[in-house]
């Protein structure tokens, strides 16, 4: 796999860049005087072909995947070594197994989850619901080792739930698998950016997973049992630190990458009960190391590097939207926004 091999899908994706979201459209949206104002302004956009209906939440939404599943089709049409990429579509289907897991384990029916279920995986999506709700063996077409991992990750995550009761070590355990099929990837495509932001990716995980279980007062064994290899922090830095309060951890940190990571995440949930400061930190961090692709000239980085812009654009754009259908104050919608991929 030779950089000069993506230069055709770098040259069309310099072209799409120029049509993303920058900190002016997204002052205008913020300011604009009502919710209809604010969607003017996105169908502006490189969304303006998915036109949905303003006044409902879940349609807006629509709108915003449709946009995305667009961008997906059109990588997936002109990049080579497709299988790179599978690190981008195989968030999705973690996403859709976790919620189709969770709704089978607990009773609900597939309609009620349905729309909650994101069509931009490598795994299609009705597959996915034959093998986990419908209990039919079925292939998900993914690389044989890749297929093997999905298949024992939803599992042992079953397993694991019906042990705990508990729903977030679904969530844990399968981030787990999907960080080690993303290091699988990381590791065969030889590119050392993509190495780089999937140990990233991985230190911030475990370093989520630390904090959530530590706060919840959780038993160390579970700890162990979700923490990912392969990242930059060592195993023991985690299982040494649960052994004493959670402040302490910030100091642990303090000498690395994540300090404010880590440091924000304790604070929020501190003061305002709420993980959702820990989930925004971490995501702004990954958002500052990718934008390094677009310093690349040629090779796989740009065009990860830019549909990872085009779900951040699709993120902050549907936080002001929602904010303005609520009625939220712009001041009060910019505090939640994620870090704008520029």
């Amino acid at each position: 796999m030779k950089n000069e091999d993506f230069a055709h899908a770098v040259a069309r994706v310099r072209v799409l860049e120029t049509k993303l979201l920058n900190e002016n459209e997204m002052e205008r949206m913020l300011l604009a005087k009502s919710p209809q104002d604010a969607y003017k302004i996105f169908n502006e956009l490189d969304y303006s072909t998915h036109i949905g209906d303003i006044d409902d939440v879940a349609s807006f939404q629509e709108v915003i995947n449709a946009g995305l599943k667009s961008t997906k089709e059109l990588l997936v049409k002109i990049v080579p070594h497709k299988w790179v990429f599978d690190i981008l579509w195989l968030r999705y289907d973690f996403h859709n197994i976790k919620t189709l897991l969770k709704a089978k384990l607990s009773g609900k029916e597939y309609d009620e989850i349905a729309g909650y279920l994101m069509p931009l995986g490598a795994i299609e999506i009705d597959r996915l619901k034959a093998f986990v709700f419908d209990g039919q063996d079925v292939s998900f077409r993914l690389k044989e080792d890749h297929e093997k991992a999905v298949v024992s990750g939803i599992k042992e995550a079953e397993k694991l739930f019906v042990k705990t009761q508990d729903p977030q070590m679904i969530d844990l355990y399968l981030d787990r698998k999907f960080c080690k099929i993303s290091v699988d990837i990381a590791k065969a495509s030889g590119h050392k950016f993509i190495i780089d932001f999937i140990r990233k990716y991985i230190d911030l995980k475990n370093i989520e997973a630390f904090i959530r279980l530590k706060i919840q007062g959780r038993e160390e064994s579970l700890l162990e049992q979700v923490l990912t290899n392969s990242g930059t922090l060592k195993k023991y830095r985690f299982t040494d630190a649960f052994k004493k309060d959670i402040n302490e951890f910030s100091e642990t940190m303090k000498h690395t990458d994540y300090a404010d990571v880590v440091r924000e995440g304790i604070r929020g949930f501190m003061e305002e009960k709420s993980f959702a400061p820990l989930e925004k930190a971490t995501y702004d961090h990954l958002t500052n190391f990718i934008q390094v692709a677009k310093r690349i000239a040629f090779g796989p980085e740009p065009i990860i590097g830019y549909f990872w812009a085009k779900k951040n654009n699709a993120l902050v754009i549907r936080t002001i939207m929602v904010g303005k259908l609520n009625g939220f104050e712009p001041d009060e919608i910019k505090s939640k926004l994620r870090t704008l991929y520029i």
